[in-house]
């Protein structure tokens, strides 16, 4: 289980996690962020294993074929204590107001390093207890640091969009969001 970092698309086959990511207080404060029925097109098992490695600080949306102007709605719930030593999450409160980020492959599909360095003091740690949430917009950078400890950090992530979102192709995406594609260097 310490070799599998993230599992995708199983709610449907687990009724508890299910029950989770549809409970109707969870997709009422969603859908009141979204100003519309809420609608979960992603589920995600996050596993940090001891010494597991970073998420590099990233923006969620560069990941979805969806329209910039799309709203969408993470929900990060901790299965496991989540702190800065084992990979709890951080973000940079605010930065979510209209700032785009181009996203390059570099550790994983990411902001530049560039654009992120020197900004220690704008990054807030989001310790979370286990069943803890944090409910945040796609736009925010986020990312977790590597785990230096000798247990497993394990999450589940669900992100959400309205009825009626608007999907563009995976060519779209990379005009969006990708640096390499559009010529740009990290």
């Amino acid at each position: 289980q310490d070799a599998v970092r993230r599992l995708l698309y199983f709610v449907d086959y687990d009724a508890r996690v299910k029950a989770i990511a549809n409970h109707p207080k969870l997709l009422a404060v969603v859908s009141r962020l979204l100003v519309a029925e809420a609608v979960m097109f992603q589920d995600m098992a996050l596993i940090k294993p001891p010494n597991g490695r970073e998420k590099p600080w990233h923006q969620d949306h560069a990941y979805f074929e969806l329209t910039p102007e799309t709203k969408v709605v993470g929900v990060w719930i901790a299965l496991d204590r989540a702190g800065i030593e084992n990979g709890g999450m951080r973000v940079m409160p605010g930065w979510h107001r209209g700032r785009k980020f181009w996203h390059f492959q570099i550790r994983d599909l990411q902001i530049c390093d560039s654009e992120m360095d020197g900004l220690q003091s704008e990054r807030v740690a989001v310790p979370l207890e286990p069943g803890g949430c944090l409910i945040f917009d796609s736009y925010i950078p986020h990312g977790t640091p590597s785990n230096f400890t000798a247990s497993r950090r394990r999450a589940l992530q669900f992100h959400y969009y309205a009825v009626g979102a608007q999907k563009i192709t995976a060519e779209e995406r990379l005009a969006i969001w990708g640096g390499e594609a559009n010529n740009i260097s990290c």
